[in-house]
This record gives C-alpha cells, sequence and structure tokens, in this order.
C-alpha cells in the first residue's frame, strides 16, 4: 500500500532557562552536600574534642584523688618530732659552739647544682638544700645525689609564686605538703620528711602568724 506523506520524527528543543536552571539546581545541591559534610566533620571533631577533654578532666580527677590519698596516707604515717629533735630546733641559734649553716636555694638545677656539689664534695662540706617541689619532680637524680653525698634536702614550696604561695594559710600547706611528696619520691623514700620549711621570699616578707603556724 502507498501511502503518499512522509513521517518525519521532530525532536522538542529544550529552552536554554531550562537548562540553566537545571544546572544551576545541581551546582546548588552539590554545594549543599559540601557545606553540610563540611559541618557534619566539624560536627563530628567536636564530639571528639569534647569527648577527649572530658578523659583528660577525669585522668586529672584521679591523679588528683590518688595524690590526696597518698597524702593523707604519709601524714597519718609521719612521727612527730621527739623532745631532743624539738629542744635542737628551740636551741639552735642559742649553742655557745660557732657554726656556720651552708644552705641552697630555688635548685635543684642541671646547670648550677652539679658544680655545687662537685666544690662540696672537694672540700667535705656538708650543706641544706632548700629545694622546689617541681624542680625536685624533673631533676630526681639531682635531688638524690644530694642526699646520698650527706646533704640534707629541705622544703621550699613548689611553684615560688608567690600570689599563688600566700593567697590564703592553706596554700602554704598545700606547697609544703606537695614538695614534701616530690622529695619522697625522688629520693624514692616514702617515709622520708624534711621537717623544715624556707618560705620563698623569705618569712618577713609578707606573712602572718597564722602561716607560720
Amino acid at each position: 500500500m502507498y501511502y503518499p506523506y512522509n513521517l518525519t520524527v521532530v525532536k522538542p528543543k529544550m529552552n536554554k532557562w531550562k537548562i540553566f536552571i537545571i544546572v544551576l539546581i545541581v551546582i546548588v545541591i552539590i554545594l549543599l552536600s559540601i557545606y553540610g559534610g563540611i559541618k557534619y566533620a566539624q560536627y563530628m571533631n567536636k564530639q571528639k574534642y569534647e569527648e577527649e577533654l572530658q578523659k583528660q578532666q577525669e585522668q586529672l580527677e584521679e591523679q588528683k584523688r590518688i595524690e590526696e590519698e597518698k597524702e593523707a596516707k604519709r601524714l597519718k604515717n609521719a612521727k612527730p618530732l621527739t623532745e631532743e629533735q624539738m629542744a635542737k630546733i628551740e636551741n639552735i641559734y642559742s649553742s655557745e659552739e660557732k657554726r656556720v649553716f651552708l644552705t641552697f636555694d630555688d635548685g635543684p638545677t642541671t646547670s648550677v647544682t652539679p658544680l655545687i656539689l662537685d666544690l662540696l664534695k672537694q672540700e667535705n662540706i656538708k650543706a641544706t638544700f632548700f629545694v622546689l617541689g617541681n624542680r625536685a619532680k624533673a631533676n630526681p637524680d639531682l635531688i638524690k645525689r644530694e642526699f646520698e653525698e650527706g646533704h640534707y634536702i629541705a622544703n621550699h614550696g613548689y611553684t615560688h609564686k608567690y600570689s599563688s604561695i600566700y593567697s590564703n594559710s592553706q596554700t602554704v600547706l598545700d606547697e609544703y605538703n606537695y614538695t614534701e611528696g616530690c622529695i619522697q619520691e625522688a629520693l624514692q623514700n616514702p617515709d622520708y620528711h624534711s621537717r623544715v620549711f624556707r618560705f620563698p621570699g623569705g618569712s618577713t616578707r609578707r606573712l602572718l602568724q597564722e602561716y607560720k603556724e
């Protein structure tokens, strides 16, 4: 059969504005996906940071609790001074014998303390080292050397920061107790007690009587 008509397939032309809108929508979707991904990553990082911060806080609290328990145990086991020791302390400045007490403060340090110890050893002289807790913690080997060479290890507080130490009477005691623990740790001797404290800045600097008590 013959058909007198030719069939032609006509493809509809897409409007340029429609193409532009479609491309724009795709771009917006991509940008929103990127923005959402960034925000999600920031949220996860923040969550991770907060969890790590919480973990560190818990570790610090646990460490503080352990230190407090150790300090309470140390104070419980501390032996009081004997009458003879008290008499020696009370009469330390009233002896008829002329004596010189050689003392060193604020150490130990790796740059100075070894030189002092070498000289003292050479001259066969004993001294008292009023040590800082933070430096005793940083240089335990020097604390051990001082002790093993016959010198006395005494307490000079932990920080040497007047604003921290002298904020109230309890902070003075806290500095003393914490430094005692640092000395004991350096000497690996929990029974060691210096029983002597030199106030940072001097006892006449700005102390009230309650600090001395």
